[in-house]
Order: structure tokens, then C-alpha cells, then sequence
């Protein structure tokens, strides 16, 4: 699998996973819906109708439970993206504007951090960061 479609599938669960657990959600459920159709209304429904069994079990959690829950249906939701990204790789820019839109509607309280350390690794081809970096980042060779 390509290193683009597991970071971008894991900022897309987890932002679905988080907005789905704020009133922001429906004003961006409809629009998931269509991306993962794809034009096609079998689809789109089989789509909408599982966004709505994540966002009906996220909104059952309650104190110690939701945070596992939403870690649950993130996970469900990157793997999904992940197929859906494989099959559909001219969908990532797409993705990528509608995790941002998404992003800067959750209150920054409320916003999933999501964190990943590479170390001595070696990416050929595209990648991409979603978010921000605490630290400097230094792409290229070592001085």
C-alpha cells in the first residue's frame, strides 16, 4: 500500500470519528456520502447508511466509553478509506480539502491529535503531512 493512502485514510477516520461526535457532523455527512459514492446512488446510499450507524454508535458513548468508542470507529473508518483510496486514488486531493474543511469546524478542545514518529526510513514516491509539526522537519540529505 502506498504511504500517501495510510496517512490520508487515518486523518480522514479519525476526523470523520471526531466530527461525527459534534453538531458539525451533519453538515458534512452528506458530503462523505458523495465522495464515497462516487456518482453512483447505490453506493452513495450503502456509504450514507454506514456513516449513520458510526455516528448512532458514537453518539451512545458516553464519559469513559466515548474515547474508546471514537478510537473504534476511526479505526473502522481508516480501513475503509484505505480500500476506498486504492480503488479510487483520484479521490485524494478531494479527501484531503474535505478533512480540512471538517478539521476547522471541531473545536480546537475537541480536535483528535494524531501522531506518527519516522526514523531513519526512506519514502519513495509522494508524501504528505497532514497537520502540524511540533518540532522542526527536515526533508533531504543530513548536512
Amino acid at each position: 500500500m502506498l504511504e500517501w493512502i495510510a496517512a490520508l485514510a487515518l486523518a480522514g477516520g479519525t476526523t470523520m470519528a471526531t466530527a461525527m461526535a459534534e453538531d458539525t457532523w451533519q453538515s458534512v455527512r452528506d458530503t462523505f456520502g458523495r465522495l464515497l459514492g462516487r456518482g453512483n446512488a447505490d453506493r452513495e446510499s450503502r456509504a450514507l447508511n454506514r456513516l449513520d450507524a458510526s455516528a448512532a454508535t458514537v453518539a451512545q458513548a458516553t464519559g469513559d466509553d466515548e474515547e474508546a468508542v471514537l478510537s473504534q470507529v476511526a479505526g473502522q473508518w481508516q480501513t475503509r478509506l484505505q480500500d476506498f483510496l486504492e480503488e479510487y486514488p483520484d479521490a485524494r486531493e478531494e479527501l484531503e480539502a474535505l478533512i480540512s474543511k471538517v478539521r476547522s469546524q471541531i473545536p480546537e478542545e475537541r480536535a483528535v491529535q494524531i501522531s506518527q514518529m519516522i526514523s531513519n526510513s526512506t519514502i519513495h514516491g509522494d508524501s504528505i503531512q497532514i497537520g502540524s509539526a511540533g518540532r522542526d522537519i527536515t526533508i533531504g540529505r543530513k548536512p
